[in-house]
C-alpha cells in the first residue's frame, strides 16, 4: 500500500510541474482530467503537492533529497524509480495537507462535486455578463456561445462561436484556458477579448496581464497588455493599439484598425437587423480603419462604401455591398 500511495505521488508531482507551465495544449489537459478524476487519491495527492508547489515549501520539505521533475509524453505518467522521501519531511507539510483538507473531502465525496460544467449563449442582438465561480466575468457579445468547466485544479472555457471578453481573477495555482478550437489562451489573471470569427479565423485582444497562445505545430505566442493577434489558418498578424480597458463593442462601438471588410460584416450582422451582403466576396479583403456604431449599419455601410468608392444598396430584408454600377 506504501509504494502505491509513493507512486500516486509522483504521478501527482509530474503533474504539478506541467501544469505550472505557462502554456499547456488542449491534449495535456484532457490527460490531467482523466487521470484527477479516475482515482480520489489523485485528488488527494495533487492538492497536496500544489499547496507545496504554491507556498514554495517543496524544497524545505525534501531538503537536499529533492528529485528533479522531467516533462513527460506517457499518457498515463507511470512512475520512475525514486528514492522515498524521508519521512520527517513529510512532517514539515502538515499545514500544506490541513489546507487541503476541504478538497479532499469533496473528492472523496464524488467526483460531480469537483466539477462544474456550464453553457451559456447569446442570441441575435443580444449582450450577457456572466460571472463564473472563481470571480472571472465573461463579457459575451451577440451570437455567442461559451462552455466553462471550473474544477479546483483548472479553469476552463470553449468558445464555441462569437466573441467574449474575459476578466479573469487572479489565482496562481490555476490557470484560466480558452479553447477557441484552434488556437488555445492560457492565463493566471488579466483581462482579454477572443473573438472566433469563423472556422480559420480568431482574434485575440489583451487589455491587462499576459495571455500565452498556443495554436499547435510549435505556435506559440506571449502577448503583453496592449497587444493583439489575428489568426487565419497558417497566416498570423500582429495587431496594435489596443489601449482601452475594455473592447468597444461592450458600449456600443465597433472599433476597426486594419480589420478586412468581411471581418466588419460578420460583426455588424450578429447585430444588424438587416442582414449586410457582399455582392463580390473579393470585397471582403478590402480593409478598412475606423470607429463605427454597431446599431447603426448604414452609417457604417457609408463610410466603408466612401473609403473604397464602392456602393450598397437596400434590398429590403438585407444590405448589400456592391462596386459601383
Amino acid at each position: 500500500m506504501g509504494q502505491e500511495h509513493h507512486s500516486i505521488d509522483w504521478q501527482a508531482a509530474q503533474w504539478v510541474e506541467r501544469m505550472s507551465r505557462p502554456v499547456l495544449d488542449s491534449a495535456a489537459a484532457a490527460d490531467f482530467d482523466r487521470w484527477i478524476l479516475r482515482d480520489p487519491r489523485h485528488v488527494e495527492s495533487y492538492a497536496r503537492l500544489s499547496a507545496l508547489w504554491q507556498s514554495g515549501g517543496l524544497e524545505v520539505a525534501l531538503g537536499d533529497e529533492a528529485v528533479p521533475l522531467s516533462p513527460s509524453n506517457d499518457d498515463e505518467l507511470e512512475p520512475e524509480p525514486a528514492t522515498p522521501w524521508p519521512r520527517r519531511s513529510w512532517l514539515r507539510v502538515v499545514p500544506a495537507v490541513a489546507a487541503c483538507c476541504l478538497i479532499v473531502a469533496l473528492g472523496m465525496a464524488g467526483q460531480g462535486l469537483l466539477v462544474k460544467e456550464s453553457t451559456f449563449s447569446t442570441g441575435h442582438g443580444q449582450t450577457r455578463i456572466v460571472a463564473l465561480q472563481d470571480g472571472s466575468t465573461v463579457r459575451m457579445d451577440a451570437e455567442t456561445r461559451i462552455s466553462v468547466r471550473i474544477t479546483p485544479w483548472s479553469r476552463e472555457v470553449t468558445l464555441e462561436r462569437g466573441e467574449a471578453f474575459f476578466d479573469v481573477a487572479h489565482e496562481r495555482l490555476r490557470h484560466f484556458a480558452v479553447d477557441t478550437g484552434g488556437a488555445r489562451i492560457s492565463v493566471l489573471g488579466t483581462a482579454f477579448d477572443v473573438d472566433r470569427i469563423d472556422g480559420d479565423t480568431r482574434v485575440i485582444q489583451v487589455y491587462r496581464g499576459l495571455v500565452s497562445v498556443d495554436a499547435g505545430a510549435g505556435r506559440q505566442w506571449r502577448l503583453p497588455a496592449g497587444s493583439g493577434l489575428e489568426l487565419s489558418g497558417e497566416r498570423v498578424r500582429s495587431l496594435t493599439r489596443v489601449e482601452d480597458r475594455a473592447p468597444d463593442w461592450t458600449e456600443g462601438w465597433l472599433e476597426a484598425n486594419e480589420m478586412p471588410v468581411s471581418q466588419l460584416v460578420h460583426k455588424l450582422n450578429r447585430v444588424s437587423r438587416h442582414r449586410v451582403e457582399l455582392a463580390d466576396p473579393a470585397l471582403g479583403d478590402l480593409l478598412v480603419t475606423g470607429r463605427f456604431r454597431t446599431n447603426d449599419a448604414q452609417s457604417m455601410l457609408d463610410a466603408i462604401a466612401a473609403i473604397h468608392d464602392l456602393d450598397w444598396r437596400d434590398a429590403g430584408d438585407r444590405y448589400i455591398l456592391k462596386r459601383p454600377s
